[in-house]
């Protein structure tokens, strides 16, 4: 009897043991990470050193796009500020005296003594810990910071998301001031997946058991690495995007560039200026907006003049509506009566000139009889198989219908379409797309901006894998990749040549319109280069656009060609 009352007893003590020791090992070994760090969580406050609490944005080597620059911003702890070691014992006094004190020491970023002790008194009451009181302090206040003798009080770093020179705005987009919420570009399509991240990025304060700062552990930063999410990653490369914005710095005030790789059809570069800083009042920008200075022009419509062409090109060949041999005479003018005529660039006309002279020379009334054998109804079947007025840039959904092709019957009506002028409106991107497919040996796939993105579950969703159409021959498109290659080498591109490697391309000069002023009359130019290099073995296609130009020679060409070394020098 006694020997069961023992074992018995024996059990109980046992399982007990047992019990505790499983219940010290969950919490230990399951439970003991949660736990470590709700205490943390107690002992510290902390605050984010990023502007808004958003996914970052990358490019293609996942170099940061967002959150790229830092500023100096003002930190404190609205509890521990002192002066000296002391402060008034009343929290009013204390608050008002603080907020006095940092008022002098912020004059340039022009902050009032009554607003720094509102968001004081505010983040006393919200609980708030740590309170980012001012951002992009300069040096002076820096240093007025630090020799005020408050305590409680630090400037450190500020992630911002954009830079302020307009890097990429057009594309990226910005968020509102207020809510944080993407209000354009990706910045609005991703707002979903880039909204409500983490950075893990953080200022932290440490307190003891009493709730008091800790003065040796006083904003210590903290930065955890965590599993990417919420972020996008673009097809943009920022090397060759910080290339052609400093281009176009340099050489144009109204225009855009698109750079595409010829394989990929990827998206490398894109830009329009002018540009503005994402910072700024947008609402007053858009009231004061004289230049269209929100619109992105690498997505607008515009007439592509001369660059039309190559589509004519690439169809009266692939028709055999004009062969390489075929001979033409250019007087000057296309007569279709003696009321109706349209004239060359060239005053006096070209003479006699061969299909490629006539192409390397952009002469338009050989072009308008070329245009005539192939008939209105034919040429509208190739703008179709090149899909030229598709705007779908994969990644990056268009809110409305820009471009189109539209040639009414009649003789003038084609001759003015096939020259790129009344009835053709196409966006930079679209013509970018076409030069694409002719560097890639006829074959067509729409142009992307994005990669992937991941949610904030840490899901990654990639777009679906190219699918290439050809739409003219290969022989045809190496036909007009040699037309390309002799107007850079003989003809009106020439000021587009490099020293390394073969350009191929074309110049055009569009017309839009007309300017009355006091000073009289004044005709309306947009100019145009489009190509790709190397010419004998493609990789990149580039288009450039510059308003209100003098030639497409003149004004683009070199455009194009300072980037396409740029570009050679960073990739080759």
């Amino acid at each position: 009897m006694i020997r069961h009352r023992l074992a018995a007893i024996m059990c109980f003590f046992l399982f007990l043991f047992l019990s505790l020791a499983g219940a010290v090992g969950y919490y230990q070994l399951i439970k003991g990470p949660d736990l470590a760090r709700e205490a943390a969580s107690m002992r510290n406050q902390q605050i984010e050193i990023k502007e808004w609490s958003r996914g970052e944005i990358y490019d293609r080597n996942h170099l940061l796009l967002t959150g790229s620059t830092t500023s100096t911003a003002l930190y404190c702890l609205p509890r521990d500020i002192k002066v000296d070691g002391t402060m008034p014992a009343d929290e009013s006094e204390r608050i008002s005296t603080a907020a006095k004190i940092l008022a002098g020491c912020l004059s340039i970023s022009g902050l009032s003594s009554e607003d720094i002790q509102s968001e004081l008194e505010q983040a006393n009451a919200d609980g708030r810990g740590i309170v980012r009181l001012a951002a992009n302090l300069e040096p002076e206040e820096i240093q007025a910071v630090g020799d005020s003798g408050l305590t409680g009080v630090i400037p450190a770093p500020l992630l911002k998301r954009y830079r302020e020179d307009g890097f990429g705005v057009h594309l990226l987009g910005y968020v509102g001031k207020g809510d944080g919420l993407g209000k354009a570009g990706l910045e609005k399509l991703y707002d979903e997946v880039l909204a409500g991240s983490d950075s893990g990025q953080e200022i932290v304060s440490v307190k003891d058991a009493r709730g008091t700062t800790i003065q040796g552990l006083m904003f210590r930063m903290r930065q955890e690495q965590e599993k990417e999410k919420s972020c996008l990653v673009l097809t943009i490369d920022s090397r060759v995007q910080e290339v052609i914005e400093q281009a176009m710095n340099e050489r144009m005030a109204q225009g855009a560039v698109v750079v595409l790789d010829v394989n990929s059809k990827e998206v490398l570069a894109m830009a329009s200026r002018p540009s503005f800083n994402p910072y700024a009042d947008i609402e007053q920008l858009i009231k004061n907006d004289g230049q269209s200075i929100l619109t992105n022009r690498a997505l607008s419509r515009y007439h592509p003049g001369s660059i039309f062409k190559i589509l004519v090109a690439a169809a009266a060949l692939e028709e055999e509506a004009v062969k390489w041999e075929d001979q033409f005479f250019c007087s000057g003018s296309y007569y279709f009566s003696e009321e109706v005529s349209i004239s060359c660039w060239k005053e006096g006309g070209h003479g006699k000139l061969s299909f490629p002279e006539a192409f390397t020379n952009s002469c338009n009334p050989s072009f308008i009889e070329i245009a005539r054998k192939l008939n209105r109804n034919r040429l509208m079947e190739y703008v179709e198989k090149f899909h030229l007025t598709d705007e779908t840039l994969r990644g990056y959904n268009s809110d409305r219908d820009y471009s189109y092709v539209r040639i009414e019957p009649g003789g003038p009506a084609l001759a003015n379409a096939c020259l790129g002028q009344q009835g053709v409106m196409l966006t930079p991107l679209e013509i970018a797309s076409m030069i694409a497919t002719i560097a890639d040996n006829g074959q067509w796939a729409p142009p992307s901006v994005i990669r992937y993105w991941i949610n904030d579950e840490g899901s990654k969703t990639s777009l679906a894998p190219l699918a290439k159409e050809q739409v003219i021959s290969e022989q045809t498109a190496r036909m007009v990749q040699e037309l390309m290659k002799q107007t850079v080498i003989q003809g009106t591109g020439k000021n587009a040549a490099l020293e390394l490697v073969q350009v191929a391309g074309k110049t055009a000069t569009a017309q839009e319109g007309k300017e009355i002023s006091d000073e009289g009359e004044r005709e309306i130019l947009n100019t145009w280069f489009a190509g790709f290099f190397p010419a004998d073995n493609p990789r990149w296609a580039i288009v450039v656009l510059a308003e209100d130009g003098t030639s497409g020679a003149a004004d683009a060409a070199p455009i194009f060609k300072t980037i396409a070394e740029s570009i050679l020098t960073l990739l080759l």
